[in-house]
């Protein structure tokens, strides 16, 4: 419990690079806004959570919870289904506050995505919550710790120095969720004052990824995108000032979604703000949902265009800042750019006209601010001035910087900033979308620096190094992370809205997103674009992969691997008997590319080689269990022998909701009046090409049925209908 309640000044956002020179001025000046949470003591912190339940575990849910929903069900459901179950009077809002938090309870051990717990206070609003049509009425939420401020939570900046400063009141994000009909039931991790694409501190510790806990789940919004990726809440929120949203999401699976600048109420529209706050997402209706709740109404955007057929994307897998990109990110592109031709989209290898090393040197010139401010907390809360142990040594070394960085310089620097805005919205009128990775890597290793040793001993020595050489250190030491993710900050510096899509998982079961950019106030496009790519099945979601592993591979390198099942495995060194353990969703799979059925994963010797297929006509197996190998690789345990875990391997059954169907079975399929789909039930046999209209997607153990919208029930089998 937190009893020191020392108020903070409000800090209207932060994400991965604060800014700005005028950050400390924007972040003290917020005005005070009434709290309308519940300030409790109750408010239970990372390290009573880590008291609660153990310092190890397992990342997994119990099959049921008391008086909630079925477990599957919850961790699989949207926001907006879970709003209207609460809305039917299915399930309780009181109820799914209590489901959330036993699976954070259960799961954070291991990820350390969340922070502190509010239960008494969350349960205490989801008991009082009246309906009055909020979009998410009901739903538990997490809120990231940093720049969103909820009365009676932490609100440190990651700082060990401020470690006890509690919020005074509920900041205007915070009050839009809770209007919405959202419960907030705690705060997410995040890097010291936001300054990493990892999430790590000294304060809080590094989160890890909800697909395999040896990685990162990314920064700075890593702590919210675990804890989606793994399904403690189907959304969690996070702030992006430089991709601190969408590296997350990439890193994790997800949809991130990083809003025109000014456009979400209580962001700022000035022209040298370049954060914005909004939230990690699975499904593109709660992504759009949401926008609409948080969008500010004074703020215009461009409605999409009716079809996008025709229209042209630029697309580059160049690093804007010449450094290497991996082959599973220039996959990944290339795989976004086949499925957008074949939807009738022009597309373009093109460059954009900015320069990209130059626009990270006035980025980081302008980040210096977040050294300064570190300063100034410190002295405020502690009484005394700053060391370099109370902070990260690159913080140290942007505190040392700020004081030699004179108002001309951040002159030039907005100015320049300025300058590329112009060419991308020049740019747009002939490109209206950009698409790259949206990183240039798999996720690192938690064990992965985010500074190389050599760097840190420069950054904490920053104060003997001259001035007119210190913006130099800074580049260089940063580079290391950057040369991960260099595609994310242009968007910030030029005001643009760009999106994060979960379109592709690596040969050894990391995702990577592919970005989307477009011009101010093209919010609306962005999200038919990502419309397209969920209604055509390409979202690869944690929820529809298989269990996840604590094993690292042997290698973080990814440019020689490859997702297609010609790739050959290597075989294990060991011949010890592989632990089989059991797959999480999935149960049942279809392959549709020429692939091997192993007799044993000691050896790996093949049983039977298979040829590809189509869909309708393809091989498909009940999955019995999964084996991990000591050097990352996944196999299938299936009747017979063991298939590869990979991108051509298919679940069989639909995972998520879709608007229609159509019917791809040979013979048609039949609708029945139960989900059980018994003979005596059937109605009415539907023939083939025939498309039809959903209205939910309803879980029979690890079997998946479509409700029709009108009523009846037909199989969610890929292999006998698909999404339009």
């Amino acid at each position: 419990m937190v009893t020191n309640r020392r108020q903070h000044p409000r800090r209207r956002f932060g994400s991965w690079l604060l800014l700005a020179l005028t950050t400390v001025t924007v972040v003290m000046a917020g005005l005070a806004v009434p709290a309308h949470a519940t300030t409790t003591s109750s408010n239970v912190t990372a390290s009573q959570l880590q008291q609660a339940v153990g310092s190890t575990g397992a990342v997994a849910t119990p099959a049921s919870t008391q008086a909630g929903l079925a477990a599957e069900v919850y961790h699989k459901s949207s926001a907006l289904d879970l709003a209207q179950d609460v809305r039917d009077g299915k399930v309780t809002s009181t109820a799914l506050v209590k489901q959330a938090i036993a699976k954070v309870k259960a799961d954070n051990p291991q990820l350390n995505g969340v922070i502190s717990l509010r239960e008494d206070a969350a349960l205490q609003e989801a008991a009082a919550l009246k309906d009055t049509g909020q979009p998410f009425l009901g739903v538990p939420i997490l809120i990231k710790g940093l720049g969103q401020t909820i009365k009676g939570g932490q609100n440190t900046q990651g700082l060990v120095t401020n470690k006890d400063v509690i919020s005074g009141f509920t900041g205007t994000l915070v009050r839009n969720l809770q209007t919405a009909g959202f419960i907030v039931i705690g705060q997410t991790n995040f890097p010291e004052m936001g300054l990493l694409n990892i999430t790590d501190s000294k304060l809080y510790g590094a989160a890890h990824s909800a697909w395999n806990t040896a990685y990162q789940p990314g920064g700075s919004s890593g702590g919210s995108a675990t804890s989606v990726a793994d399904g403690m809440v189907p959304i969690a929120t996070g702030n992006d000032a430089g991709g601190s949203i969408r590296i997350p999401a990439s890193w994790s699976g997800l949809i991130g979604l990083k809003p025109t600048q000014g456009v979400i109420l209580g962001d700022s529209s000035s022209a040298t703000a370049h954060g914005v706050n909004f939230a990690e997402t699975k499904t593109m209706a709660d992504t759009e949902a949401l926008f609409t709740a948080l969008k500010n109404p004074k703020k215009a955007t461009t409605a999409a265009p009716a079809s996008l057929k025709g229209l042209t994307v630029a697309y580059t897998t160049k690093s804007p800042v010449g450094t290497p990109v991996s082959a599973d990110a220039v996959r990944a592109v290339q795989q976004a750019v086949s499925f957008l031709k074949q939807q009738g989209l022009q597309v373009k290898e093109v460059d954009p006209p900015v320069d990209g090393v130059a626009l990270m040197k006035d980025y980081y010139l302008l980040d210096t601010s977040a050294g300064s401010l570190s300063a100034y907390l410190t002295k405020i809360y502690q009484k005394r001035d700053m060391t370099k142990d109370d902070v990260s040594p690159m913080n140290w070394g942007l505190y040392q910087a700020s004081k030699h960085v004179t108002k001309e310089q951040g002159a030039a620097a907005n100015a320049e900033i300025a300058a590329a805005a112009d060419k991308m919205a020049t740019f747009h009128q002939t490109y209206p979308l950009l698409l790259t990775p949206t990183t240039a890597t798999t996720a690192p290793l938690v064990s992965d620096p985010a500074v190389l040793p050599a760097d840190v001993a420069k950054l904490e020595n920053m104060e003997n190094i001259p001035a007119d050489q210190q913006m130099q250190v800074i580049y260089d030491a940063w580079l290391h992370g950057l040369s991960k993710t260099p595609f994310t900050q242009q968007a910030n510096l030029t005001g643009e809205p760009a999106i994060s899509l979960p379109t592709y998982v690596s040969a050894s079961g990391l995702p990577l997103g592919v970005q989307f950019n477009a011009a101010k106030g093209q919010d609306p496009l962005l999200l038919k674009v990502g419309d397209l790519f969920e209604q055509h099945h390409q979202f690869k979601l944690l929820q529809d992969q298989t269990t996840t592993t604590t094993t690292p591979s042997t290698s973080t390198d990814t440019t020689k691997t490859s997702s297609s099942e010609s790739a050959k495995p290597t075989a294990p060194t060991s011949t010890s008997k592989p632990t089989v353990q059991p797959s999480r969703t999935v149960k049942a799979v279809y392959l549709t590319k020429a692939f091997k059925l192993y007799q044993n994963v000691t050896d790996l010797t093949v049983k039977r080689s298979y040829s590809a297929h189509s869909r309708a006509t393809a091989p498909h197996f009940k999955v019995t269990g999964i084996v991990t190998l000591k050097n990352g690789q996944r196999f299938y345990r299936v009747k017979g022998g063991y298939i590869r875990v990979n991108a051509a391997a298919h679940n069989l059954y639909y995972q998520r909701k879709t608007k229609r169907v159509a019917v791809i079975a040979k013979h048609g399929i039949y609708e029945y009046r139960h989900a059980t789909l018994k003979a005596n039930q059937r109605v009415k046999l539907v023939k083939p090409k025939t498309v039809l209209k959903v209205k939910k997607i309803v879980f029979q153990g690890h079997v998946t049925r479509y409700q029709l919208t009108n009523d009846h029930y037909i199989t969610a089998n890929r292999q006998f209908i698909q999404w339009r």
